[in-house]
């Protein structure tokens, strides 16, 4: 069976994870998922109804002598997954890929397809040789490139990248590098204001109607005013999520396994920053690293701002354009004791050298850090509420939320009509 090396980008949502994930997608020696692939939910803590990050996943265990799912365990659809084309009802694929569609294509259009019935048949065939849930993964990684464009992609890789927007709550990570061996964790930091200013947008979007269709876009105007959100437990997501990476650097160094990469020099000096990525994972660099490309193809991002060509290095130059003055004096707040100390230059991040004081609930989280269940319970409480709104008398904004999100789905009737009456013709990318 082909065996893989395995770079996890690990991270939390909005924070740069997918821009590296297509980042390594051209490099010879790499195949990378044109979708989020995490690890799966684990409901042993309490039953997870929603999915955010914060929420609790472990690495599945496998005992070749016990009859097991091996399509409830890894999360894989059973039957090829179907797609609505009723208004309000659309939703993203759960393997990424399906006739003209990419989850991560949000701009442009591209044309594609996938085999499912190839890809079960592979999976099948490959899972049952498999001793241990590192080869169930490898029999997945193989089945999914196989049947994607019939193997176009697939050639003689040895390392395969995962990518999850709340994958640094894994809850047994001891578990990932015991079985899968010589693979490494990366974590994206990015810059807290930025953090912000893109989870305001994404809550703006919902909010007017506009969800993530690439077309209308909200104008920053109606997105500064907006004040729904909660911008405080946006900040303590943020910061819980820096003070279990710190802990996490405690116990396993920079030495390769655990890598903690800063956002802001990726953007701005990309080919020194892929360098070290790329060797700290032991392959060697390759000038497609610095060319974010999608299926081979170039990479538009999948920002709220709108499509950039390449590598953008000025995306922070819209933050004032949808944070408001009293926002920014309220990120810098609650943040300053840290974010001031995190170097955003050099590749790796070395957290050990802020004192522990700095951090967010570091003592909290140092006394549960081997507590799976009591940490869990804490990380989910704290990234449940970033999702909350703030409950006030409704804004004279609101009445232009309403037409504008009649406008969208105006100005979206011909996709629908076209994705109804001719399947996989449509633009679908809308996610």
């Amino acid at each position: 069976m082909k065996k893989y090396k395995t770079i996890y980008i690990a991270g939390i949502n909005r924070s740069g994870g997918s821009l590296l994930a297509r980042l390594f997608d051209n490099h010879s020696n790499i195949l990378s998922y044109p979708t989020e692939l995490g690890f799966p939910s684990d409901n042993n803590f309490y039953e997870i109804i929603d999915s955010y990050a914060g929420i609790p996943q472990s690495v599945p265990s496998f005992n070749r002598n016990e009859t097991v799912d091996l399509y409830k365990l890894l999360d894989i659809p059973i039957k090829k997954p179907t797609y609505s084309t009723k208004w309000g009802k659309e939703k993203s694929d759960p393997l990424g890929v399906r006739e003209n569609y990419l989850e991560k294509n949000f701009y442009g259009t591209i044309k594609t397809n996938f085999d499912y019935d190839k890809f079960t048949t592979c999976f099948d065939e490959l899972s049952g040789k498999a001793n241990n849930i590192k080869e169930i993964y490898d029999a997945r990684h193989h089945a999914y490139f196989s049947a994607w464009e019939n193997g176009k992609y697939l050639k003689d890789q040895t390392h395969v990248v995962m990518q999850d927007s709340g994958g640094i709550y894994l809850t047994n990570i001891d578990d990932f590098y015991n079985q899968f061996e010589d693979s490494s964790i990366m974590y994206p930091i990015r810059d807290v204001t930025g953090y912000v200013a893109t989870e305001k947008v994404r809550y703006a979007r919902r909010y007017f109607g506009s969800r993530r269709f690439a077309w209308p876009q909200l104008p920053n105007y109606f997105v500064k005013n907006y004040d729904y959100y909660d911008i405080d437990a946006q900040v303590k997501g943020w910061l819980c999520a820096i003070t279990r990476v710190r802990l996490l650097q405690e116990k396993y160094g920079d030495d390769g396994k655990f890598i903690i990469y800063n956002h802001s020099a990726l953007t701005s000096d990309p080919k020194k920053t892929m360098e070290t990525l790329i060797n700290k994972a032991g392959l060697n660099y390759e000038d497609t690293l610095i060319e974010p490309t999608i299926a081979g193809t170039s990479w538009l991002g999948n920002s709220h701002y709108g499509p950039t060509k390449g590598i953008s290095n000025t995306i922070n130059k819209n933050y004032k354009k949808v944070l408001r003055k009293d926002e920014f004096n309220r990120i810098n707040a609650l943040s300053e004791t840290i974010s001031s100390h995190i170097d955003d230059i050099n590749t790796p991040v070395n957290l050990l050298d802020i004192p522990d004081k700095h951090f967010y609930g570091y003592e909290m989280q140092k006394r549960y850090f081997k507590d799976k269940e009591k940490l869990t319970l804490y990380y989910a409480l704290t990234n449940s509420t970033k999702r909350r709104y703030n409950i006030s008398k409704a804004p004279t904004y609101s009445f232009f939320a309403i037409i504008f999100s009649i406008l969208v789905r105006v100005v979206h009737m011909p996709r629908i009509l076209k994705l109804r009456c001719f399947k996989g013709k449509g633009k679908q990318n809308y996610t």
